[in-house]
């Protein structure tokens, strides 16, 4: 009997041994990068965020860090025993994945098997790098032969062009002999033939260079659609990675029978969830999370890494715009293992990091059940069970008791919560909101009797109380006008004056102001600096009670232009000083008749990031190009220059699309409109700096003209009347 049961552990161990993603996991995913992210995901970079993201995040998805051609995101391998690539150096990769291991957080490379690039010489498709790597005394060699290749790679286009007469002559009778491709043709490089013995022992060696050498401890499976299941299954039993998951692009029925294939030795990105939470998110139909892709499937939620977006689909039609905060949380609240995508991390830290610790303190694992799924008032609302607590959910913004719960996160279309019995002062959760600033900002209102004030931040959440908000009860006289005042330290901020409504008394015989039927202004949105009003309660107009009187009393800091923001002589261009919200942003230009001045269609032309303000807002810039080239002239008649001009997020979403604003060349504008100028002029007034001489003429619009200009112009900085 002994026997038997030694027996049966041995059979379960080895079960579990070559289960590629651990049952019962709690950890949370960070996709380190995105498309051309050399300057955020360069190993250096990396290596300063290793104490950051470990504090949240339990494996890091790295790029492919192998060395490449010209394809400088390793999707086009060219070498897979030289890590040294646009992302850094191999020492310095070492030392990262070190780096993460010692606090705890595990690395995976993207791996990418299914295909290989030529190193390139001689004009070949297929003359693939040999290459040796040594490891403890052992010299281990990768090398290619024709037969590595499917022979119908590209249809067969490879075989018959890529490998003609002439090519085979020049690299000594190359052609692609092995067998058909076992998945998907992929027609950017050439498919391995997976089936050829050389192949699997070459991937092999691969993995165990990745694992052993550089010290990964998974991978991320790029396109395992090009090739049969059933030899990640070969692969992984041989290398047993801590973690592998599969990149495969389609819908549940095609993923979990590619799971199966694998024998369950590897988990799959969710795509199914992503589809629905655009559908959800992107359009506010909350109920289509009713259909929660593989996760929602208790047989196979171990196995699936849920996430909004990654490299690929933020690039292309696939890209939620809308409700990102509210997707995060969704995916942090289920089952599976979320992977979250750095746009996401570095837009929103503060609330996806506290999501994150909470959903870890209630032991929310890749198997946690879900106990509670409705769609109340057109919202979504999900209970999901951890081993210590519960998390409560809520998306789209429904009527909810959440009695017995405790918030941890909020704002616009989301609000997330843990139950009453996770000690929420023991998470170490940031204060303060991902959309505000630190400041020193009043807000000042001229009224006979002080006011109720109503406010809230960009997330949604109330800042002076609920409604009507707190009465005003300091005052400043300026200029012998008396102004009721709170001041605020976070902004934006938004308002509404009001005077209480009517009066009620609680239980305890106390009078309070109820809100109801209360006089109150429209909502006054987005402050950011000291701003002054006047409020008059006998109104009861919400839009002529109020006034603005902001211009009479507050005079702005003058703008001090970044060393980045320089004047381009004789250029058609504007700047773009960029919130968080804008991380690839476009400006959209246009003239008298609906003329467009953008060389892209809607949403316009992308801007150049070309620095920042030393505050950590990014700056962009818009240059059309040299004005005589456009126009013939450096100084065109007034009708063919740009009047418009808005700013987007490389996309339609209103949150992130500016209004439209007068164009100015040479205009410095923000989200708010045009906060400065940078043309000849105004550079040399706000660096102070002069250049020796000049041949460049501008009349006081900043405009060049050429030496036959009448009138007062600029030249060398001075003032010049010309006649």
């Amino acid at each position: 009997m002994r026997k038997l049961y030694s027996l049966l552990f041995a059979l379960l161990f080895a079960q579990v041994a070559l289960a590629q993603w651990p049952a019962n996991y709690g950890g949370v995913m960070l996709q380190g990068f995105y498309w051309n992210s050399f300057e955020d995901s360069n190993l250096t970079a990396i290596q300063d965020n290793v104490d950051e993201w470990s504090k949240f995040f339990d494996i890091v998805w790295l790029p492919n860090t192998g060395a490449t051609g010209s394809e400088g995101m390793g999707y086009m391998p060219v070498y897979w025993f030289n890590h040294n690539s646009n992302f850094g150096r191999q020492k310095t990769l070492k030392n990262v994945i070190k780096a993460f291991n010692e606090k705890g957080t595990k690395v995976i490379e993207d791996v990418v098997i299914n295909h290989k690039a030529p190193k390139g010489t001689n004009g070949s498709w297929v003359d693939f790098v040999n290459e040796t790597w040594t490891w403890e005394g052992t010299k281990y060699n990768i090398n290619w032969t024709p037969a590595d290749i499917c022979r119908n790679d590209d249809g067969g286009y490879t075989n018959t062009v890529g490998a003609s007469d002439e090519m085979k002559e020049q690299n000594g009778g190359w052609e692609c002999t092995g067998a058909d491709d076992t998945g998907d043709d992929f027609s950017g490089g050439r498919d391995l033939d997976h089936t050829s013995a050389n192949v699997q022992n070459n991937v092999k060696l691969y993995l165990d260079f990745l694992l052993k050498d550089l010290g990964y401890s998974g991978f991320r499976l790029d396109m395992v659609k090009g090739y049969s299941a059933s030899f990640t299954k070969l692969y992984n039993e041989y290398a047993k990675p801590e973690f592998c998951v599969g990149e495969y692009w389609d819908g549940y029925d095609a993923i979990t029978n590619w799971i199966k294939g694998t024998d369950y030795t590897s988990a799959a990105f969710d795509f199914p969830l992503k589809y629905k939470l655009n559908e959800a998110c992107g359009s506010g139909n909350w109920g289509a999370l009713s259909d929660k892709g593989i996760v929602g499937d208790p047989n196979f939620n171990r196995y699936s890494v849920t996430f909004i977006d990654n490299h690929d689909t933020y690039e292309n039609s696939s890209r939620l715009v809308n409700n990102v905060l509210p997707a995060n949380a969704f995916i942090l609240a289920m089952p599976g293992t979320p992977c979250i995508f750095l746009k996401h991390w570095q837009r929103y830290p503060i609330a996806i990091g506290n999501m994150i610790l909470a959903r870890k303190a209630c032991g929310i694992t890749n198997q946690s059940s879900i106990t509670t799924q409705e769609a109340p008032d057109g919202g979504y609302v999900i209970k999901v069970q951890g081993t210590k607590g519960t998390v409560l959910c809520i998306v789209g913004y429904p009527s909810y008791d959440t009695t017995g719960f405790k918030l941890i996160s909020s704002g616009i279309n989301y609000a997330y919560f843990v139950s009453d019995n996770i000690d929420v002062d023991a998470l170490g959760l940031t204060e303060g909101d991902d959309d505000e600033e630190t400041v020193d900002m009043t807000i000042y209102v001229k009224a006979d009797k002080a006011p109720y004030l109503y406010a809230w931040n960009s997330s949604g959440t109330p800042v002076n109380g609920a409604w009507p908000g707190t009465q005003l009860t300091n005052s400043k006289e300026i200029d012998g006008v008396t102004f009721w005042t709170r001041t605020f330290t976070k902004a934006p901020v938004n308002i509404i004056f009001n005077d209480g409504g009517d009066i009620k008394t609680d239980a305890d015989g106390n009078a309070y102001a109820s809100g109801q039927n209360a006089v109150q202004t429209v909502d006054i949105e987005k402050l950011t600096h000291d701003s002054y009003f006047t409020f008059d309660p006998t109104n009861s107009d919400k839009t002529t009670n109020f006034t603005d009187i902001t211009d009479q009393y507050y005079t702005p800091a003058p703008v001090v232009l970044p060393p980045c923001v320089k004047a381009l002589e004789g250029h058609l261009y504007c700047y773009f000083l960029g919130s968080k919200d804008y991380d690839s942003p476009c400006a959209w230009v246009w003239g008298n008749g609906d003329k467009n001045f953008c060389q892209r269609a809607w949403p316009g032309d992308r801007l150049e990031r070309v620095g920042d303000d030393g505050k950590g807002h990014l700056v962009w810039l818009w240059d059309a190009g040299d004005m005589e080239e456009l126009f013939g002239s450096y100084t065109p008649d007034a009708s063919l220059l740009p009047t418009g001009v808005l700013f987007n997020n490389n996309n339609d979403d209103s949150s992130t699309k500016t209004k439209d604003f007068v164009f100015e060349n040479g205009g410095y504008y923000d989200a708010t409109g045009k906060i400065g100028d940078v043309t000849a002029i105004g550079s040399v007034l706000a660096d102070k700096v002069q250049k020796a001489s000049s041949k460049y003429v501008y009349n006081l619009n900043g405009q060049r003209v050429n030496n036959s200009y009448k009138g007062i112009v600029i030249k060398n900085g001075k003032k010049i009347l010309t006649k």
